[in-house]
């Protein structure tokens, strides 16, 4: 999700995690829900437009399960202090001129966004995970009082792999770090990842090194090292 990459307004990023968290129906944006005469009664409102379904509910769910793993062990962890399940994404754009974070529960999507109207930078240290997401964790656990945590609906026909985090294959057998994703029927990945690979790569890697390093030399102290001589050596001229 570029967050940061192009404008938009808070409202448009809120409506669109909303649509995510409502299984991929769009709704209209409302502003006015209720207004009320002098004398009380409520004034007659014009319908909302009908909802309309814009991507498949897996399709929306797996792109929930991914923005889930950004609050578990990524730049949204701060979220995970609300206590119930959290899905969001932080942005941060060129120079930090903007920081944001947009996320959703079952209940609440909303988005924040903090900058300068002159699109002044905010600090080099800034980020959206620091400017943006401690006010979204306020407002949410304020709107959520009273409300019990619950899970994300997981629709039916999706596939669940534990995946090797280190390449993104299945887990072996018994894989103690593996991740548990979930795929569309087909896409999943199909080879399984092997045992400590990562071991033989890094003594690949040492032997190369070991390969490339030049040989220490012994010499006198106050003088340069002698070169060792090639056992073909090539003349220059």
């Amino acid at each position: 999700m570029p967050l940061g990459a192009y404008e938009a307004s808070p409202l448009e990023m809120a409506n669109v995690y909303a649509t995510f968290a409502a299984a991929g129906t769009y709704d209209t944006p409302r502003f006015i829900l209720r207004i009320q005469d002098a004398s009380g009664k409520d004034v007659p409102l014009p319908g909302a437009p009908p909802s309309r379904r814009v991507m498949d509910e897996e399709e929306a769910y797996l792109i929930t399960s991914m923005m889930t793993s950004v609050v578990d062990h990524g730049t949204g962890q701060r979220a995970k202090s609300l206590g119930r399940p959290v899905a969001g994404k932080t942005g941060t754009s060129n120079e930090a001129k903007d920081a944001w974070f947009v996320g959703f529960t079952t209940d609440i999507a909303t988005s924040v966004w903090v900058g300068f109207d002159d699109s002044s930078p905010l600090g080099r240290t800034e980020a959206g995970s620091t400017a943006a997401l401690p006010a979204w964790v306020q407002f949410m656990r304020a709107a959520h009082e009273g409300k019990p945590p619950t899970e994300f609906p997981r629709p039916k026909g999706l596939v669940t792999v534990s995946i090797d985090p280190d390449t993104g294959l299945r887990a072996w057998e018994g894989q103690e770090n593996a991740l548990v994703e979930y795929f569309l029927p087909g896409t999943e990945p199909s080879e399984t990842a092997v045992e400590d690979a990562g071991v033989d790569a890094e003594e690949d890697d040492a032997g190369a090194m070991d390969a490339l390093t030049v040989p220490e030399v012994e010499h006198e102290a106050g003088t340069l090292p002698a070169l060792p001589m090639p056992d073909n050596p090539v003349p220059l001229f």
